[in-house]
């Protein structure tokens, strides 16, 4: 599916749906440019799965984690280098059933993310605040 969002509280507001639409123990990645709208899509997620916490970055900590009705863990690969610092924080703890995780940067990694894991592609639009988003999975 391609969405349009024309302001950080559309793309907020579509996270919110996709939590609902996709239930279970969902593993979503997130591919984009830097300000393209990762963290605000990632607050509408967790937000969708039950918790109030307020939602940032996790470009220094490399890993979130927020408790709601399902407990969602937000990972920044961004400054990872190779696959032996993903296994360092203990990557692979992270995918237990009933938890949701949200990852931004996971290029470098592909071959270590769940074949089932929902794609989502948000790059700028032709105007200003627009964004186009590819949901794929």
């Amino acid at each position: 599916m391609i969405y349009n969002s024309f302001s950080e509280a559309e793309t907020e507001a579509l996270g919110e749906k996709l939590a609902e639409e996709y239930k279970g123990s969902p593993t979503f990645l997130l591919y984009g440019d830097l300000g393209a709208g990762k963290t605000a899509l990632t607050r509408g997620l967790v937000k969708g799965y039950g918790s109030s916490d307020l939602v940032s970055s996790p470009t220094f900590t490399i890993v979130h984690e927020y408790d709601g009705e399902k407990t969602v863990y937000h990972f920044d690969l961004y400054r990872l280098m190779d696959e032996e610092e993903l296994d360092d924080i203990g990557f692979e703890d992270y995918f237990k059933e009933g938890t949701v995780r949200i990852i931004e940067w996971p290029d470098s990694f592909s071959q270590m993310m769940p074949k089932d894991s929902i794609k989502v592609k948000i790059a700028r639009g032709e105007k200003d605040n627009e964004r186009v988003i590819e949901v794929i999975g």
